[in-house]
C-alpha cells in the first residue's frame, strides 16, 4: 500500500491589518495609498458627520488634518475634542503658522501633533508610537505590486519609501543601494533625463529594469510623479514602483 503524503502544514491566519480613521479633505490625501501600502486599513473621512461615523468601525488611531474647509474657525478644534474625547488616540497634521497652535491642540486632546511638511517616515515611526501595544502593520503584498519612494532631484536621496517600496528595491539591487540611501545610478540618470522632458511638456515615460540574475522573472518600472512639495518636499519627485506581470 503506497505511503499517504504528509498532510499539509496549517498556515496559521494572518493577522487583522490595524485600521486608522483619516480625517482630511479629499481633494488633498497623498497620504491614504503609502498608508494603505505600509499595510493599514484605512477608514476615509472628508467632514465632521463622516468623522464622527468612522469612530464606529473601531478605529486604533485617528489621523487628523486641521485644514478642514468645511470647518471655519474653532470647528476643527471642536471636531478633534469629540474624537478625542471617544478613547482613541489622534494624531494631528497641521501648519506651523495655522490657525490652532499646538498647545491648543494638546489641550483639546491630541495624542500627537506633527506639523507640515510631514516627512512619511516620521509619520509611519509616530503611527506605530501611539498604537502600542498593537502589533505595526506588515507590508500588503497587493496582485500587482506597487510602491512609493520620495527622492531627491539633485542627488536622488530617498528621503522616504514604503515598506513595499524598500522589499521591491532590495529583490531588484544589490547593497549598498538596497539600503535605499540613493538611487542606483541607472535609476538616477533616468531621473534626471524624465525631470528634464517633463519640464519641457513631454509626456510621461518609465523606466524598466530588468531582475538580478537568479532573482526571477519579475521586471521593475519606475514612473516619476510631481509630488506636492508639502508632502515630499521642495525639490524632490515622487517614484511610483510597479512590477508588471
Amino acid at each position: 500500500m503506497p505511503s499517504m503524503p504528509p498532510p499539509d502544514p496549517i498556515r496559521p491566519r494572518s493577522l487583522p491589518r490595524p485600521r486608522l480613521l483619516v480625517v482630511q479633505a479629499l481633494a488633498v490625501q497623498p497620504l491614504a495609498a503609502v498608508l494603505e501600502e505600509s499595510g493599514y486599513e484605512l477608514l476615509r473621512a472628508a467632514d465632521a458627520r463622516a468623522a464622527i461615523d468612522g469612530l464606529g468601525a473601531g478605529p486604533v488611531l485617528v489621523i487628523m488634518d486641521m485644514e478642514l474647509p468645511e470647518l471655519p474657525g474653532d470647528g476643527p478644534l471642536t471636531l478633534l475634542r469629540r474624537l478625542a474625547g471617544s478613547g482613541v488616540p489622534v494624531l494631528t497634521l497641521s501648519r506651523p503658522r495655522g490657525p490652532q497652535p499646538v498647545a491648543a491642540l494638546h489641550e483639546a486632546g491630541a495624542s500627537e501633533c506633527l506639523l507640515k511638511p510631514v516627512r512619511m517616515s516620521e509619520l509611519l515611526l509616530r503611527i506605530e508610537g501611539l498604537m502600542s501595544p498593537v502589533p505595526a502593520a506588515e507590508p500588503v503584498e497587493p496582485r500587482r505590486p506597487t510602491a512609493r519612494m520620495a527622492v531627491r532631484e539633485r542627488d536622488g536621496q530617498c528621503t522616504w519609501q514604503t515598506p513595499q517600496a524598500r522589499a521591491l528595491m532590495a529583490a531588484h539591487f544589490p547593497p549598498p543601494w538596497a539600503d535605499h540611501a540613493r538611487l542606483p545610478p541607472e535609476v538616477l540618470a533616468w531621473l534626471h533625463r524624465e525631470a528634464l522632458r517633463r519640464r519641457a511638456g513631454a509626456p510621461p515615460s518609465s523606466l524598466t529594469v530588468a531582475p538580478r540574475a537568479g532573482e526571477g522573472r519579475h521586471r521593475l518600472s519606475f514612473t516619476l510623479t510631481a509630488g506636492d512639495d508639502e508632502v515630499v518636499g521642495e525639490g524632490h519627485w515622487l517614484l511610483v514602483l510597479d512590477r508588471p506581470e
